[in-house]
């Protein structure tokens, strides 16, 4: 009879096999990383109260929605990241949600698991729940709701209760929940993670908002405002960070009343009444989410950074990173100088979308090409067909000598994709001048050209994964930018990816909007090279998204008013990626120099206003 202690623990190492990392097992309580792989101590979690049931299927769902979420499914962590990032106050719906989508994931894989993590939610849930915030107990039901575990609805307050009933009643059946957790083939795990949230969110928010008024908070900290909007932020490309983000944190009042002045920084304590947001308030706040997530929500594991980097897993592909450069860090700098607020994002791409639509456009032909089918005469011979197969006959004869009733002789028309000629897969990396002379005029129109640049390609992959899905092909059309802006240093603003994510978008915009110091052209295309692969320096993530063995088509589109550090140097680093089958293209923004350094494929802009209609011809003439 085999142990089952023994089982269990062969059963987190195949899921650790599948998952790509290895899996040791113990019954201590940590939970440690090195070389070797993840050690999984399930001591952990019976500290918390679980037996050794419930501590396998925990520690299985643990592995499911971190390790496997983040190879398997990054833009859904990426998302997830994003969306507090801009509002930290979402952050126990958040990862109520991806824990909940992993959850359902694993059951399809191991619907054994169903009862253990039913049975540990239960445990887990607090035995007040009208002791917890109205939108902690929002958060409390979902989870109880999502394991299959009883919802504790008597003990919520009225409000929660009436937000669940009309949750429930938001489908005829019932099951609006289930249906926004549960796997669907029909879509990818960002398009289910966003509906989840255009769900969940709005509640969450007006209870939110509900539990700052009561609570002498003034407005729900830092931007979790109560939205009544339709269909929830999160229901469209920028989702639920979109505007709110940093706009509904309000600073305390300068002056007292009466003229007098106002208590230094440090005594700032929020009063009851008040109606307004300050240190004690936030404190308070930021102290009873960490209780319930540290209490419903936690886990062994390191954050997302030290987990890829111990396991030596490659980095999230186009995931947000930290700038180097201590001028991004908050985006003050480039509010100065004139920058959007990320709240304003999403109305500029507004104002531009027929420009985004016309860019987008231009890839619909090269789409409608590959999903139309073409007639012709099939290869294969078969019993009964249009015509004699010449190459067929002889076999046919034996064939029929043999007694073969209906030997394969002919050949038949038959429908076929369309056979391609060109490498369709295309990589694009801007590099975007921002020193000192990219002033006004120019740099709203830089900022504009890549905003056009970056949506529109963006929404090429989108269109392309509908193509593909409905026609029940693959295109061999994998669709991803690159944005780096470059002074006297490169900063890598977008590695290259798959889509977009809101902190790419956020630094984008503020960057270019941004200008200061000089222009090392050379050192941009230097970083230019590294991302597709192909100089010195090229590692990890750069030479992961690189060598994913698809044939790939290589644009490089520099868009400058002229000068250099180190023209020498720019024209190394021009050869190496001519030499390497790049196809490097200059703009100049009423700069000869440019046209001269970079031809014969470069052009001169002399009006700004002209950098997105340049780059929508140079991607137009480069289709496959």
């Amino acid at each position: 009879m085999v142990d089952r202690g023994i089982e269990e623990r062969e059963r987190l190492r195949a899921v650790g096999a599948l998952i790509g990392v290895p899996v040791s097992v113990t019954d201590d309580d940590d939970w440690e990383l090195d070389e070797a792989g993840l050690r999984v101590g399930l001591g952990w979690y019976a500290q918390r109260g679980h037996g050794r049931d419930e501590a396998v299927a925990l520690a299985l769902l643990q592995l499911w929605e971190s390790v496997r979420g983040e190879r398997v499914t990054p833009e859904r962590a990426r998302r997830g990241r994003s969306i507090v990032s801009g509002r930290p106050a979402a952050q126990p719906l958040v990862a109520a949600v991806v824990r909940l989508q992993a959850a359902a994931e694993l059951l399809t894989a191991l619907p054994g698991m169903r009862d253990r993590l039913a049975s540990a939610m239960a445990r887990s849930l607090p035995e007040g729940l009208g002791e917890q915030a109205r939108h902690l107990q929002w958060v409390a039901l979902l989870l109880a709701a999502g394991f299959g575990a009883p919802a504790p609805t008597d003990g919520a307050d009225a409000e929660v209760a009436a937000e669940w009933d009309a949750l429930q009643r938001a489908s005829e059946r019932g099951d609006a929940l289930q249906r926004v957790l549960a796997p669907d083939p029909g879509r990818g795990a960002l398009d289910r993670f966003e509906r989840a949230l255009a769900l969940l969110l709005p509640p969450y928010e007006r209870l939110l908002a509900r539990d700052a008024r009561d609570r002498g908070w003034g407005e729900a900290p830092r931007g979790a405002e109560a939205q009544e909007h339709e269909g929830g932020g999160a229901s469209d490309d920028f989702g639920a960070a979109g505007a709110g983000g940093d706009a509904a944190q309000q600073a305390p009042d300068e002056g007292g009343q009466d003229g007098e002045a106002s208590a230094p920084e440090d005594d700032e304590r929020a009063r009851a009444g008040e109606g307004r947001q300050t240190a004690e308030g936030a404190d308070l706040f930021a102290a009873e989410q960490a209780g319930f997530v540290s209490a419903l929500l936690a886990t062994p594991l390191p954050a997302e950074g030290a987990l890829l980097e111990a396991m030596s897993l490659p980095p999230l592909e186009g995931a947000p990173r930290s700038s180097d450069d201590p001028r991004e860090a908050g985006g003050g700098a480039a509010a100065a100088n004139g920058g959007l607020a990320f709240s304003d994002y999403r109305g500029r791409a507004g104002e531009l979308a027929d420009a985004i639509e016309r860019m987008r456009a231009v890839w619909a032909r090269v789409i409608a090409e590959r999903v139309a089918q073409v007639r012709g005469i099939g290869r294969r011979p078969v019993p009964e067909g249009e015509m004699l197969s010449p190459e067929a006959l002889a076999r046919a004869v034996a064939e029929a000598r043999a007694g073969v009733a209906r030997p394969a002789a002919f050949l038949r028309r038959e429908t076929r994709p369309r056979r391609r000629r060109r490498a369709g897969s295309t990589d694009y990396v801007l590099l975007v001048d921002r020193s000192a002379s990219m002033q006004g005029r120019i740099a709203d129109a830089a900022a504009d050209a890549a905003l056009i640049m970056m949506e529109a390609l963006a929404g090429v992959e989108r269109d392309v994964a509908h193509a593909e899905q409905r026609a029940g092909i693959e295109l061999d059309l994998d669709i991803r930018t690159a944005l780096v802006l470059f002074d006297a240093e490169p900063l890598v603003v977008k590695p290259l990816s798959r889509g977009l994510d809101d902190e790419a978008r956020r630094r984008m915009d503020s960057g270019i909007r941004s200008p200061r110091g000089s222009t090392n052209d050379g050192a941009a295309l230097l970083t230019a090279a590294q991302q597709l692969g192909i100089a010195p320096g090229a590692a990890g993530a750069s030479a992961a998204a690189a060598a994913d063995g698809v044939e790939r088509r290589r644009l490089v589109l520099l868009v400058s008013d002229g000068g250099s550090n180190d023209p020498v140097a720019a024209a190394r680093e021009l050869r190496r990626l001519r030499a390497a089958g790049v196809d490097v293209h200059g703009i100049g923004i009423g700069s000869d120099e440019i046209v001269r350094r970079y031809a014969p494929s470069s052009r001169r802009v002399d009006d700004p206003s002209g950098i997105a209609e340049a780059i929508l011809d140079l991607v137009e003439s480069e289709l496959p």
